[in-house]
């Protein structure tokens, strides 16, 4: 099943759109002990730089990740005392939908999945799409490479950009860009603060300068009276 249905390029592709797979395997240990090819493994750098040991068969994760996956709910569906057991879970309340007890094909599996996400969505809505969650995480970690280098206009431009991007989508993807969106316009807040101790102490060019663009980025929220007002100091005589 693992050949016919996780390896098939079909699957993987609407998989990539349509479901989230948690792998719940057992004895894995036992194949590595007795270097079953099936538990081969590779070493190689993690996201985070970290070099580790992955599986051939699942190239992502590690023995960790995989008795962590094990000892999930996931782990609980199957109460038949035989493999292989594939459950669609609801994943709003996590109750099993459907299952499919021994092997199958890969067209099978999409056939029951497109049938249960068509319920699913009728009763909560369009899901989560990975494409979009993997363009906003790039969009969420560019602001915050400008915040972290004190660009202040840039972040405030595309914080701005970005939550009326996802206007329409799930409550989830909404949420992760406001709460950058509230990160973004509280270093905003500080950065005025900053800005106008400068004009008390009598340095109003420099802190124009900094003004001018940053009260247009500010153009629309809670802060752009306070910049303009600061603006203004700059240039008052």
């Amino acid at each position: 099943m693992h050949g016919s249905v996780l390896q098939n390029k079909k699957y993987i592709a609407f998989a990539e759109e349509n479901t989230v797979e948690v792998l719940a395997l057992s004895r894995l240990e036992e194949g590595i002990e007795k270097q079953d090819k099936k538990a081969g493994t590779f070493r190689a750098k993690d996201v985070d730089g970290q070099e580790k040991e992955f599986f051939l068969a699942w190239p992502n994760l590690t023995l960790e990740d995989i008795k962590a996956l094990g000892g999930s709910k996931a782990g609980s569906y199957n109460n038949t005392g035989k493999i292989p057991y594939t459950a669609i879970v609801d994943p709003h309340t996590l109750e099993e939908m459907e299952n499919i007890k021994g092997g199958y094909g890969a067209g099978s599996l999409m056939d029951i999945v497109t049938a249960r996400k068509k319920e699913l969505e009728k009763a909560h809505g369009k899901g989560l799409s990975r494409k979009t969650l993997g363009k906003v995480k790039e969009a969420d970690a560019s602001i915050r490479g400008h915040l972290a280098k004190g660009d202040l206009a840039k972040a405030l431009a595309e914080s701005a950009a970005l939550q009326k991007k996802v206007a329409k989508e799930p409550p989830a993807i909404m949420e992760l860009a406001d709460k950058t969106g509230v990160e973004v316009l509280d270093a905003a807040g500080k950065r005025l603060d900053e800005l106008e101790a400068m004009i008390g102490r009598g340095e109003k060019a420099e802190a124009g300068k900094e003004l001018g663009p940053l009260s247009r980025a500010l153009k629309g929220t809670a802060l752009e009276e306070r910049a303009l007002a600061l603006l203004a100091q700059t240039k008052a005589e």
